[in-house]
Parts: structure tokens; C-alpha cells; sequence
């Protein structure tokens, strides 16, 4: 049953991960060691020989592999909080890992997807199990454990790979891990998204940490503004969408872009923003169309839907 529920919680995660993944947690195994060919309890594996003229059992090994949250004492128990895995048989007693199995879906390093910020610290569990039959691979059958490794670490994002021994009993086991971002991901935690553009919604590559670079010739948050305007095209108040072009913002005017739009009918007036009708000298009224017979007045409009 736990095997059924790991394997449908791995699956779930991969399907997830397609779209949603921002990391993947590496483990390497490397080479596995058991000397006697026997199991934790020391007892022969189920099906070899002990004899005088053989000293030697065979135990057909296969691993179970839980990555939780960091913890003191990591239990090997469910449930394995980051995702886990099982693989197929991988040797007899004492013997290096292959990076594929002939017919088996396995492949190493093997591969934990994460959907969420990597936190740096993790708890691994690694159990060694034998079994009789390739076939067979429950793994809740505490006669069949030949050893049970844990760790804690703390692991930064990287693509160097850290190496890690451990002995347990007459057993050994060689492995390395790594946490690496997905494609597009990026920073401490594989949190910072970015997708290189080259179209409509952008024209940018990305940065080391995932910041955003404009291509040549554009500008703006998100490099859809063209950075080879005409030259003295005001940067605020104009914009191209071809070279050597310079095209007005809601409100400017001229050339360059640099000249207010008057509130509409302002005859005898100027503005310093759009929209705007300040009075010349002698002049009045909403949009300065009236003599004025007294002092210099200056009367100021704004367009109130604007």
C-alpha cells in the first residue's frame, strides 16, 4: 500500500512540476557495499546460502528514498514531505550504481521535482532493501531492510555536486546531491521566474539571476519600447515603434514630443502641462478668448475626464 501511494504521489508531483516547477533535488548513487551479503538484522537475505564454503549471501538490493523538511532526527517514516522515490534492483551485495537499467524507467542521478521555493535545508533518508523477485518491490517489510542512512544538510543552489559517505553497520553506501534550478528559474531559491522574449510582449534575455536584459534597440520595464527612437524624441513623452521614428503620448504634441496639448479652444493662452490654458497678458476667460481690462489674469483649465 505504500509503495501504490508513493508511486501515485510521484506521479502526481511529475505532472504538476511540468508547468509548475521551479527546482530539482539530484541524488547520485554511486556504489553500494555489503560485504557479508547480509541484512540488518544479520540475518542471511532471504533465498542466498551461508556456508562455510560460502561466506557470502546474495541480496538483491533495491533503495528507497525520502527527501523530507529538515529535521533533527529525521524519521524514515512517511510521510516524505519534498517527495521520494524507489528504484528498480540495482545489484547484488556489493556493487556501483549504473545510470540506466536496461527496460526500467530508472535513471541516475534520480530526480526530485520541486514546485516551491527551495529552503535550503532538507533531511534525506535512504533505505537499502532486498527482495526475492525484481518484481517485488514493497518496501514496508521490515525484514527486508539491509540498512537505513539519514542526513541533515543545508544545500545551497549550485551545479557542483556534494559528496557524502555513509556506514552503517557492515554496509556502506557512496552518493553525491545537488540542488539545481528548472529552466527559467533562478536565484538563492529558484523563485525568480524569467522566459527569454522576442515578440510582442518583449524583446529581452536574461541575467545571471534572472533579471531582465533588452535586446539591442529596446527599452522599458518589460523591453517593449524602442531604444532607437529619433534623436531628441523626449524619453518620457515619446516612443517608437521603428527606428527613427518618435510618436507622442497622450497629450504632447511636436517633433520631439515635446510640446503640451491646450485645453480645447484655448485661443490666447499656453500650457505647461496638457490640457492646461494660461492666460497671456490682456487676455481672459476660460480659454483666454476675452479682453482683458484689468491686470494680467492668468485662468487655468484642466480637462476633467482626462
Amino acid at each position: 500500500m505504500r509503495r501504490v501511494s508513493l508511486l501515485t504521489l510521484t506521479v502526481m508531483s511529475m505532472l504538476l512540476c511540468q508547468g509548475l516547477c521551479s527546482g530539482v533535488f539530484e541524488l547520485k548513487l554511486q556504489e553500494f557495499l555489503n560485504k557479508k551479503g547480509i541484512q540488518g538484522n544479520k540475518n542471511c537475505c532471504k533465498g542466498g546460502l551461508m556456508s562455510s564454503f560460502q561466506q557470502q549471501c546474495d541480496c538483491k538490493t533495491f533503495f528507497r528514498i525520502c527527501l523530507k523538511h529538515y529535521q533533527p532526527n529525521a524519521s524514515p517514516e512517511p510521510p516524505c514531505t519534498y517527495g521520494g522515490a524507489v528504484t528498480p534492483v540495482l545489484g547484488s551485495n556489493s556493487f556501483q550504481v549504473p545510470d540506466v537499467i536496461p527496460e526500467s524507467s530508472f535513471s541516475n542521478p534520480v530526480r526530485i521535482n520541486f514546485g516551491f521555493t527551495w529552503p535550503g535545508t532538507f533531511s534525506l533518508i535512504i533505505e537499502a532493501l532486498h527482495t526475492d523477485s525484481k518484481d517485488d518491490l514493497m518496501t514496508d517489510i521490515p525484514d527486508r531492510v539491509i540498512s537505513t542512512m539519514t542526513t541533515q544538510r543545508h544545500l545551497t543552489v549550485g551545479e557542483v555536486w556534494s559528496q557524502d559517505l555513509h556506514t552503517v553497520g557492515k554496509t556502506e553506501l557512496k552518493y553525491s546531491y545537488r540542488f539545481v534550478c528548472d529552466e527559467h528559474y533562478y536565484g538563492d531559491g529558484c523563485s525568480v521566474f524569467c522566459r527569454p522574449r522576442d515578440d510582442a510582449f518583449g524583446h529581452f534575455t536574461c541575467g545571471e539571476r534572472g533579471e531582465i536584459v533588452c535586446d539591442s534597440g529596446w527599452k522599458g520595464h518589460y523591453c517593449t519600447e524602442r531604444d532607437n527612437c529619433l534623436p531628441g524624441c523626449d524619453e518620457e513623452h515619446g516612443f517608437c515603434e521603428k527606428p527613427g521614428e518618435c510618436k507622442c503620448r497622450v497629450g504632447f504634441k511636436g517633433r520631439y514630443c515635446d510640446e503640451c496639448i491646450r485645453y480645447p479652444g484655448c485661443l490666447h493662452g499656453t500650457c505647461q502641462q496638457p490640457w492646461q490654458c494660461n492666460c497671456q497678458e490682456g487676455w481672459g476667460g476660460s480659454s483666454a478668448t476675452k479682453i482683458s481690462t484689468t491686470a494680467p489674469t492668468q485662468a487655468l483649465h484642466e480637462w476633467s475626464h482626462l
